[in-house]
């Protein structure tokens, strides 16, 4: 996992200048496709040149990507291709789905911006605190929209929770939110 945070930190100054999409900027981000790929590729003589497709969310969201579980399914059908039954995605379906991903659709998965995970937190703290309490956004993230499994609510709010009062004081955490748990 640490491996694949060292590839998305390099792609991610990468990422915000591919509008443009010259030659070079698009063999650089093939590379890092690759680059990211062969950190999951199986390494089984009848494997090699494929990973489980179990490891792609964490594989696209390592390129900077950050989908919903619904967008994060039909990536995955859509690396699937007419071999559904395998489990195993070959790179150059992966390479093939994920460049038109990086290229054509960022837009659709990018993280949002710190401004508005801040509007966020902020429709939950009407008395304008600075702070929402743990416990309630771990219920919100649980019960609502696109759903925490109760290990990621967790996993997110250690990151965010000040142990001595169980608040969030969302505008340090919505920094890190934006960043990807990089500061700034």
């Amino acid at each position: 996992l640490e491996r694949i945070r060292a590839v998305s930190r390099t792609l991610s100054p990468l990422q915000s200048t591919m509008p443009a999409h010259t030659a070079e900027q698009h063999e650089a981000l093939r590379r890092e496709v690759k680059s990211v790929f062969q950190l999951v590729e199986l390494e089984t003589k009848d494997k090699r040149g494929k990973c489980d497709e179990r490891e792609i969310p964490t594989v696209v969201r390592s390129l900077g990507l950050n989908p919903t579980q619904e967008q994060l399914r039909d990536i995955i059908t859509d690396l699937r291709g007419e071999d559904s039954l395998s489990g195993y995605v070959e790179y150059e379906r992966f390479e093939k789905v994920m460049m038109r991903v990086l290229t054509e659709q960022t837009a659709e998965y990018t993280r949002d911006n710190e401004e508005k995970i801040m509007r966020a937190f902020r429709a939950f703290d009407p008395e304008g605190k600075g702070y929402i309490d743990g416990e309630y956004l771990k219920n919100i993230l649980m019960t609502r929209g696109d759903s925490f499994r109760p290990k990621e609510a967790q996993e997110m709010l250690a990151a965010g929770v000040e142990e001595a009062s169980g608040h969030i004081y969302y505008e340090d955490f919505a920094a890190l939110l934006a960043n990807d748990g990089r500061p700034e």
